[in-house]
C-alpha cells in the first residue's frame, strides 16, 4: 500500500514504471538543476519564546513556495527537535521542495524511501530520487545511489535508469526552448499554436 503523500507526489511527477510499481520521476518539473540552500528559518538559533513566530513566518515562506523555507520545515518535522516529530508532514514538505530542485530534500526523500521511513519502502524509487539529488549537487546521494544497486534486481535498475532517460531529456527540451525564446522576437512564439498540454489526471 502506498502513503498518501506519496500518491499526491506521484501525481504530481506523474509516472510510473510497469512491473515495478510507482516509481518518482522529476520529468514534469523545470526546476533549475542548482539550487540555493541558504538557511531561512533558523529553528536552531531562535530561543523557545520566539520558536512560535519563526515557525509561521516560515510556514508562510513555505506555502508561497519558498523552496529552502519547504526543506527547513521538512528537517523541523523529520528530526523532532524543535517540534513533535512527524515524518507525514517531513515527507510532504521534503516533497514539495523535491519538486523544485532541492537536492538535500531529494536526499533525505530518497533515504526514506529506501529505508522504508514514514513510506513503503521502494528501491527503485528512491534510487530515482537519489540520482536526481547528486546531479543537483548532494555529492552523498551519489555513494547511497550507488549502494542501492547491488540491492536491486537488474529490471528495477533498467527500469529506473529509463524514467532517469525520460528526466533528463525532457529538462534538456526545456532549456533548449528557454534559450530559443531568448533569441525570437518579442511576442513571435504567441504567433505560434501551443501543445496541448495533457489533462491533470
Amino acid at each position: 500500500m502506498i502513503n498518501r503523500s506519496l500518491v499526491k507526489f506521484l501525481g504530481i511527477l506523474g509516472l510510473c514504471a510497469p512491473g515495478m510499481g510507482p516509481v518518482v520521476a522529476l520529468a514534469q518539473s523545470q526546476a533549475p538543476m542548482l539550487i540555493s540552500t541558504e538557511e531561512r528559518c533558523a529553528f536552531n538559533r531562535v530561543d523557545d519564546e520566539s520558536l512560535p513566530l519563526a515557525l509561521e513566518n516560515c510556514i508562510d515562506a513555505a506555502e508561497s513556495g519558498d523552496i529552502q523555507a519547504q526543506f527547513e520545515m521538512g528537517e523541523l518535522y523529520y528530526h523532532g527537535e524543535r517540534a513533535e516529530r512527524d515524518l507525514d508532514q517531513a515527507i510532504s514538505w521534503y516533497e514539495q521542495a523535491s519538486v523544485q530542485g532541492h537536492p538535500d530534500a531529494q536526499y533525505r526523500l530518497g533515504l526514506m524511501h529506501m529505508n522504508g521511513e514514514g513510506v513503503e519502502r521502494n528501491l527503485p524509487q528512491a534510487y530515482i530520487i537519489l540520482k536526481m539529488a547528486a546531479v543537483n549537487g548532494q555529492e552523498a546521494a551519489m555513494d547511497a545511489s550507488d549502494l542501492l544497486t547491488e540491492k536491486m534486481t537488474d529490471e528495477e535498475v533498467a527500469a529506473a535508469n529509463q524514467v532517469l532517460g525520460t528526466l533528463f531529456r525532457n529538462y534538456l527540451r526545456h532549456i533548449r526552448e528557454q534559450q530559443l525564446r531568448q533569441f525570437q522576437p518579442d511576442g513571435e512564439d504567441e504567433s505560434r499554436p501551443r501543445p496541448e498540454q495533457p489533462a491533470a489526471s
